[in-house]
């Protein structure tokens, strides 16, 4: 009997963990998805920035 609950026990264990590791996958999943959001929005920042400072630079050597 002893042997049968700690087959039981060990099948349990394999389940919560299945289910830990699938929860934590789906939650890696959308922090990639903000992170890609993140680094769209930075390159666009950047962009911007970068063109401020060209028209800055054409504004300062045309005086």
């Amino acid at each position: 009997m002893s042997t049968l609950k700690d087959v039981l026990t060990a099948m349990k264990e394999v389940l919560l963990l299945t289910d830990k590791v699938e929860r934590t996958g789906s939650v890696l999943t959308e922090i990639s998805k903000e992170l890609r959001e993140h680094d769209r929005r930075l390159v666009r920042l950047e962009t911007m920035v970068e063109i401020a400072q060209s028209q800055a630079q054409l504004t300062t050597e045309s005086k």
